[in-house]
């Protein structure tokens, strides 16, 4: 009961929406005008913690990031999945290093391990991309 309280207290949707909007490099100017609200209202929605779905909706569509990322994204989770990561890597090569008996077994383990980190670099390349076509098309609707 106590870890289900810690994680949801991790959740933060103003800071996550933050996040969403710096790594595209927008402004609360421009985020307020494309979801119809006051750059104080955008400015005051992302010091909340939580924030209503029907308004997380809202700036998921002008952010073109999917809802989800503004409602569970966990920097703390990525950090401690990113260090655990490094951890068992550095393991595994000493291991390796050793001339371990298992070395076909640390191989195999080696190509299963996960980088969460590799989920957040594709979201921001696929922000910046979704960015630069915005821009193009403002330059032609000029």
């Amino acid at each position: 009961m106590e870890t289900v309280a810690k994680k949801r207290k991790k959740i933060n949707h103003g800071r996550n929406l933050r996040i969403a909007r710096t790594s595209m490099d927008i402004t609360q100017e421009d985020l307020a005008f494309r979801v119809n609200m006051s750059q104080s209202k955008v400015s005051a929605l992302e010091l909340e913690e939580v924030i209503d779905d029907s308004v997380l909706d809202k700036f998921a569509t002008a952010l073109n990031v999917p809802v989800n990322f503004l409602k569970n994204f966990e920097p703390e989770e990525v950090i401690n999945s990113y260090n655990v990561y490094e951890n068992e890597f550095s393991m595994t090569h000493a291991e390796n290093s050793q001339g371990d008996i298992m070395g076909q077994k640390i191989v195999e383990r080696e190509e299963n391990i996960y980088n969460p980190l590799d989920k957040v670099s594709e979201l921001y390349e696929r922000l910046l991309k979704e960015k630069d076509k915005q821009i193009e098309e403002l330059k032609v609707n000029r």
